[in-house]
């Protein structure tokens, strides 16, 4: 941006903040605060007190303007000091981030559809992970719209708090499905750790299924379910049939032996339900215990939209470029143009911003800081 588009964004955030409510989180006192400015780099190791009326952080962001404004996961004795020893650590929140920028695909995807499909892998960790297979309530678990190309999950029961990062290195691997080869899940197979619900039921049901389609069933066209159709049908003594049997019934017996054609199979079902029931989380966010992650209800400089919360049942409906268009920016309109002409759908109406066209204020201030356009 231009020292006069600089200045004009940095009034409108102004503007932002001065009527900005919710802007909390809880422990606030013990919470690290880092911004970036819209002249300069991140400034971090402040702290902010409540204040009177809750209103300690919106007068921070008035007088400070932040183009984009942080607070620690963590809780510290000291947050302002500026050594991560001296802070004096008491525990952090569990973080995950789901960006855009983590999905396969999304650089030749537009705005709104990274959003939808960010979306999917949020519900899949919250509905899937969290409360399914980890077993956490959705009182729990609170969720954000990033104000840029995803979301944020945070828990946040205490219990949880004081664990290190391996620990939390565990739980992202789990979401990622990270480490899922057939070798090392045979290994597992074979010492019978089949309890609970996760990766390994699930493969085991659709392995146990894959080799009955083939044993028992109709491998139709696939090359690699006939040829191990055609391995068991050269065997008919009531032995075989009993292996025949035990290779198709879910549990871990039939993993002390798998014939190299199986282990094929196996690794196609492994790979195939990674990439449809993993979550791109950001690994690095939730195994930091010393994240900053972004304030609630504050606004993200490359779009102008509002970090803002989500119910978890309203989730599915959530329309971001709806919703998350602060009041204070709905009046107005601005003059903006772009070298390379890009449409934007906001408020369920589609904008196409060209040469010098005149858009509403939020399309406007979007336009400018994403660096999709200027102003004129």
């Amino acid at each position: 941006m231009n020292k006069n588009e600089t200045e004009i964004m940095s009034s409108l955030f102004h503007s932002y903040y001065e009527k900005a409510e919710g802007l909390y989180v809880n422990e606030l006192s013990k919470r690290e605060i880092g911004y970036i400015p819209f002249n300069g780099t991140m400034i971090r190791h402040q702290k902010v007190d409540p204040g009177n009326a809750g209103n300690g952080m919106r007068i921070f962001a008035m007088k400070t303007v932040p183009r984009h404004l942080y607070n620690s996961v963590a809780f510290y004795r000291k947050p302002d000091e500026r050594l991560m020893k001296e802070k004096d650590w008491l525990g952090a929140e569990v973080i995950f981030d789901l960006d855009a920028d983590h999905i396969e695909g999304s650089s030749e995807m537009s705005y709104e559809n990274t959003l939808v499909e960010v979306r999917k892998h949020t519900e899949r960790l919250i509905h899937r992970y969290l409360t399914g297979i980890l077993g956490l309530s959705e009182d729990s678990l609170s969720l954000y719209f990033s104000g840029g190309r995803g979301y944020h999950v945070h828990i946040l029961k205490e219990e949880l708090f004081d664990m290190n990062s391996d620990q939390r290195r565990e739980i992202s691997n789990l979401v990622r499905g990270e480490g899922l080869k057939s070798k090392e899940f045979c290994e597992v197979a074979k010492n019978g750790i089949f309890s609970g619900r996760g990766w390994i039921n699930d493969i085991d049901d659709a392995f146990s299924q894959a080799m009955e389609k083939a044993i028992f069933g109709n491998a139709e066209k696939d090359a690699l379910l006939l040829r191990i159709q055609k391995h068991y049908e050269k065997k008919s003594d009531m032995k075989a049939e009993e292996r025949k049997k035990k290779k198709t019934i879910p549990g871990p017996e039939k993993y002390v032996t798998l014939l190299k054609d199986e282990l094929e199979l196996l690794d196609r079902i492994i790979n195939s339900m990674r990439e449809e029931l993993s979550c791109e989380v950001d690994e690095p966010v939730t195994t930091d215990v010393h994240r900053l992650i972004r304030f609630t209800n504050s606004l993200h400089g490359k779009t102008g939209l509002q970090v803002k919360r989500v119910k978890i049942e309203e989730l599915h409906s959530f329309e971001p470029l709806n919703e998350a268009i602060p009041e204070v920016f709905l009046e107005g309109e601005m003059k903006v143009s772009s070298k390379t002409p890009f449409t934007i759908r906001m408020l369920k109406n589609n904008f196409t911003v060209d040469k010098e066209t005149v858009v509403p204020k939020y399309v406007g201030i979007y336009s400018v800081l994403s660096g999709k356009g200027v102003l004129e």
